[in-house]
């Protein structure tokens, strides 16, 4: 049986890799450092304040020079990463649990919504939970025969493996040395203690190191701090009740075994605490340790303002919590198979992992909203020489990195463009609100790439942040008019405008914008709608600026970056300057 559920959860990702979406946001801020790069140049801070291990980046930079800069070559590792965890849980499952137990932990792996997802994003969380399971097998198998010296020796091994490759190892570490000493008191092996403080001391020298070099600089980075306010559980306003409710329920979709989405993720955490306490009440202390504790770490490193608290950052701990509400459910089987007995263990843990099939079957018809590829595609095939694009500023990463020639990358202009786009810079993707704006901001915003003008959006003002959401509710006043007057300037000809990810409680900023074009005197004479991108063709009655007036403009020349022509590494408007020094 279980080999025919691994079948299907290996099959499920597959699907999945296969669909081949598009690179969306978070994907392409992460994926345009790795293509752009050098290994060497990927040691020092990322753009667009990404983190990501450092063996992951070389890893996938690796495979973009074997196998090009595409999807396939960016998602295999987490594709292989997500495969490797269903043959793990398989294999470590059954050295803490018992059979019936570690098949319904292999089925909920197995048909993990957000496990099957992630497995097919180029971003590491994925190997973070894989590396998870893999340190917790170690230290599992240690914990049943603490006098072997080649255990001890795995486990020291496997666990600076996770430091050195994962960013939330930290936690994984802590909960295998509290399960150890656990153990070391339950035999009365006092002898095992300084055994263990070593191990502990080395995996902590190691991190830290670790953290210094490559983690600490983002995360301190004022954006990272503002826009994870929400995410920390440090005690005082503002709210810190609903930081905690909404904490727990990103702990829920981590886990997501089906039952957020019928709004019951309080029986997910139910099973994981009754799943505890059944260990617990076996004498399996170490064990409920070794899966309760590295979970609940980030908790309180959230309380010390340390780590965020959200889905995909406690990812590395869903197979653990898997493993306990599997305890949980079974459990609960045998309780109600005691009062109701035609209702067999079986039939009752089916009843509670079955929210978790039908949740993951059902995500496989659905296509995620930033389909941008077929988008770039068609406005490639449908463009004429010297015709402009307006690109939306939620998807410039998005645009620079199906837009870039990458046989033969202009490295300095991609570079202005994801500073522009990236943290402080005139155009973020998810830039604060900077109250009215002038008329002209953002006028140098713009390059050129095969004879084509490209302006990047300015921000809008709108900005989401975990837990607050998204804030103001209405773009900056002046915002809309005064893109619709970039667009208008710089339509010599025809000009299109490329859009997505615009909608914003209720608020269509791309309608927002389109409408301020219109007013401008833009007539649409073409749309193009995949999902929540748009391709916009419009034309304006007369006087654009003409074509053999774009060094007045500013933007580059093809192949040069704008220090390339002024010899300055940034252009005064550039840092939200609004009207060109004399």
């Amino acid at each position: 049986m279980q080999l025919s559920i691994i079948i299907i959860g290996l099959a499920l990702r597959l699907t999945q890799f296969l669909r081949r979406d598009s690179i969306w946001g978070d994907e392409a801020m992460l994926a345009l450092s790795i293509a752009s790069r050098p290994f060497n140049e990927l040691l020092r801070p990322l753009a667009y304040g990404q983190v990501a291990p450092v063996p992951f980046l070389w890893a996938e930079r690796l495979m973009v020079q074997l196998f090009g800069v595409n999807e396939w070559a960016l998602r295999a590792l987490p594709l292989v990463a997500g495969c490797a965890l269903c043959l793990a849980m398989a294999l470590f499952a059954r050295q803490m649990l018992r059979p019936d137990e570690a098949t319904v932990a292999l089925v909920l792996t197995a048909f993990s919504q957000i496990l099957v997802r992630y497995s097919a994003e180029a971003k590491p969380y994925s190997t973070d939970a894989f590396l998870t399971l893999v340190v917790i097998g170690a230290a599992g198998a240690l914990i049943g025969r603490m006098d072997s010296k080649r255990s001890w020796i795995v486990l020291a091994l496997t666990g600076a493996v996770a430091i050195a490759s994962a960013l939330p190892s930290a936690f994984v570490c802590f909960g295998v040395a509290v399960a150890l000493m656990t153990q070391a008191f339950r035999q009365k092996r006092l002898d095992l203690l300084p055994r263990i403080g070593l191990l502990a001391l080395s995996w902590v020298t190691l991190y830290s190191l670790v953290y210094l070099v490559f983690y600490r600089g983002p995360a301190i980075a004022p954006y990272m701090r503002a826009f994870w306010e929400g995410a920390f559980l440090t005690p005082g306003p503002p709210g810190l009740l609903v930081r905690a409710q909404a904490a727990l329920s990103e702990l829920g979709r981590a886990v997501d075994a089906g039952w957020a989405l019928f709004g019951l993720s309080a029986v997910t955490l139910a099973l994981v605490v009754l799943g505890t306490v059944t260990l617990w009440r076996r004498r399996q202390e170490p064990y409920a340790l070794l899966l309760l504790a590295p979970g609940i770490a980030p908790f309180a490193a959230s309380a010390l303002g340390l780590y965020p608290v959200a889905s995909r950052l406690l990812l590395f701990a869903a197979p653990l919590f898997i493993m306990l509400m599997a305890v949980g459910a079974m459990w609960a089987a045998g309780k109600v198979n005691a009062i109701i007995p035609p209702l067999r263990h079986r039939w009752v843990a089916a009843l509670l992992v079955l929210p978790a099939v039908t949740t993951v079957l059902a995500s496989l018809s659905y296509q995620r909203d930033q389909q941008m590829r077929p988008l770039v595609q068609a406005l490639k095939g449908r463009w004429h020489t010297g015709e402009a694009v307006y690109v939306f500023h939620r998807v410039v990463p998005a645009w620079l990195f199906y837009s870039t020639d990458w046989t033969a990358p202009d490295l300095e202009q991609l570079a202005w463009a994801m500073r522009i786009s990236g943290p402080g810079g005139l155009g973020h993707e998810n830039g604060p609100s900077r109250g009215p704006r002038s008329s002209g901001e953002g006028r140098y915003l713009v390059y050129e790439i095969a004879g084509h003008p490209v302006l990047l959006g300015t921000s809008s003002g709108i900005q989401g942040r975990p837990v607050f959401g998204q804030a103001p509710k209405e773009p900056d006043a002046g915002w809309a008019g005064n893109e619709a007057q970039r667009i208008r300037d710089a339509a010599s000809s025809p000009i299109w405008v490329l859009v997505g990810h615009a909608s914003h409680d209720g608020v269509d900023l791309g309608e927002v914008l389109l409408d301020a074009a219109r007013q401008a005197g833009a007539r649409l004479t073409l749309q193009d709608s995949l999902l929540d991108g748009r391709l916009y063709r419009l034309e304006f009655a007369g006087d654009g600026f003409p074509s053999d007036q774009a060094e007045r403009w500013g933007y580059p020349r093809a192949g040069e970056a704008w220090w390339a022509l002024t010899g300055s590494p940034t252009h005064p408007l550039d840092c939200g300057a609004t009207s060109r020094p004399e």
